[in-house]
């Protein structure tokens, strides 16, 4: 499908939302036929948007001088050239992006997910809900895939730009779907790339001190307020209950949304749970609201993912699906990378994405109560240049909670991965001295297999199904966690 955006279309658009300043050098009439960040993409005729910590004036300098018509900025770099000066480029690039595809987020059953921990298991627990109920199957955006009707791609970004945010929106529509699950990271509205997206369901997980440094969020303060944003723009809002900081979520949400839906562990709530009972695999439970009682089973490893479940089927309830679907929809659902459990020789490797303090916390705690006794190691590092409270948090818990640690490398990018060990290893040593530093993860993960005796429960923790490591501004090719469990364990 072609489309096509006209300049004064969006200039009454950048009005409407307060960003517009003025126009230069620009006929009303023109008309733009691609929308492009990138130099290196600009064709004859487009709009280009300067945006970017790292933009430069050469880069719009090659834009023009490949065709580009326009420019859009927040200041004027040439004054010979037409220009759409705005208040906010990267607000302004969401609402050209949106207005170029024809507004498709607004046909779209939206369904946004934030939250410290849970976003991409609660995102497939609606996902395949919907794809129970549904003819088809509905479009997802997450951590682990970009799927809107054609084939799936991997994700780098939990949420995408917002030009390929509504590229997606827009694709999901083209091939007949009209229902997608999204995740939303606080970087999502930190840079505004889902700026004006409406959600007809919007889910606040949980919140923790994550994402802190001067590449990410100044303090958590500014992490909560950008994640405070989804509830400022979706029709429903489902919170729950157990959350920090539940009454000033709560409150955001009563003041934007049309419908507030609380879920938890207790009768105050909209939905509960009942008769938590471990099975193997997962769990069997029964949510139950005032006026029902509907009894189902997941077979996710790990006590947290019953409240995953649980999001996941108040979000459905909010679209109207029927119980039926929601019970036969989640019963099955498996997540790459997310508590993955192989059993093999009376050892158990689990392969789970945790990463931060909270579902290191919540992943400790489950198997301490579903494996009462058996030995605990983990396999886990901490990325280079990110929340270095990550590296005090996550070295603590596993001095507090393992047996035994395997510290290595998880996407160091320009750090010594040895170094980030090292520095975990001091928090570990608070509790005990049981671990070793493998700086290479293959090697790493390898040996903890092998080494696992009958009895003994190991996790991978940190990387999951991502086959690939961030180092020195590089995306470098890793055999993932998950391909290694498999390959030492023979397990297809």
């Amino acid at each position: 499908m072609e489309y096509s955006l006209r300049l004064s279309r969006l200039a009454a658009a950048l009005k409407e939302h307060g960003l517009f300043k003025e126009a230069v050098n620009c006929p009303e009439e023109l008309l733009f036929p691609s929308l492009s960040y990138d130099s290196r993409s600009v064709e004859e005729g487009s709009l280009f948007i300067c945006k970017g910590l790292g933009f430069r004036a050469e880069y719009l300098e090659n834009a023009l001088r490949k065709g580009a018509a326009c420019y859009l900025a927040e200041e004027r770099f040439y004054w010979d050239a037409p220009a759409l000066l705005v208040t906010d480029v990267r607000r302004a690039l969401a609402v050209a992006a949106a207005e170029y595809y024809g507004l498709p987020a607004q046909k779209l059953h939206l369904v946004g997910l934030t939250g410290t921990k849970g976003k991409t298991t609660t995102t497939y627990f609606i996902k395949n809900i919907l794809d129970a109920a549904l003819p088809y199957r509905s479009a997802v955006l997450s951590t682990v895939e970009m799927y809107t009707g054609g084939e799936s791609t991997e994700a780098h970004l939990t949420t995408p730009e917002s030009l390929e945010l509504h590229a997606c929106f827009a694709d999901a529509l083209a091939h007949g779907i009209h229902y997608l699950t999204m995740e939303v990271s606080s970087q999502a509205y930190k840079h505004e790339r889902a700026y004006g997206t409406p959600y007809e369901v919007g889910l606040f997980l949980n919140i923790s001190e994550d994402h802190i440094g001067p590449l990410e969020h100044p303090d958590f303060e500014d992490y909560f307020r950008c994640k405070l944003r989804l509830m400022e723009n979706c029709r429903t809002a489902v919170i729950f209950k157990g959350c920090d900081r539940f009454e000033e979520i709560l409150a955001v949400a009563k003041a934007h949304a049309e419908r507030v839906l609380v879920y938890g562990e207790d009768p105050t709530c909209d939905l509960w749970v009942e008769d938590i009972q471990k099975e193997r695999p997962g769990f069997s439970f029964t949510i139950v609201t005032k006026e029902s009682r509907l009894p189902c089973r997941i077979r996710m490893e790990g006590r947290f993912n019953v409240m995953n479940a649980l999001a996941a089927a108040t979000a459905a309830r909010a679209l109207g699906v029927e119980d039926r679907f929601i019970v036969s929809g989640m019963e099955n659902v498996a997540v790459q990378g997310r508590m993955n459990c192989f059993e093999k020789d009376g050892r158990t490797v689990i392969v789970d994405y945790a990463h931060n303090f909270l579902s290191f916390t919540e992943l400790f705690r489950s198997l301490r109560e579903d494996y009462p006794g058996q030995p605990i190691k983990v396999l886990c590092g901490c990325p280079g240049h990110k929340n270095q409270k990550r590296r005090v948090d996550i070295g603590r818990l596993c001095g507090q909670y393992a047996d035994f640690v395997y510290l290595t490398a998880e996407d160091p990018g320009f750090e010594d991965p040895a170094e980030i060990c090292r520095e975990m290893a001091g928090y570990i040593e608070e509790r005990h001295s049981r671990y070793v530093i493998i700086p290479d993860r293959t090697e790493a993960a390898e040996r903890a297999i092998r080494e696992t005796k009958p009895g003994e429960i190991l996790i991978l923790a940190g990387k999951g199904e991502e086959d690939y490591q961030k180092v020195s501004g590089r995306y470098d090719y890793y055999e993932s966690d998950l391909a290694i469990a498999r390959r030492c364990l023979k397990i297809q």
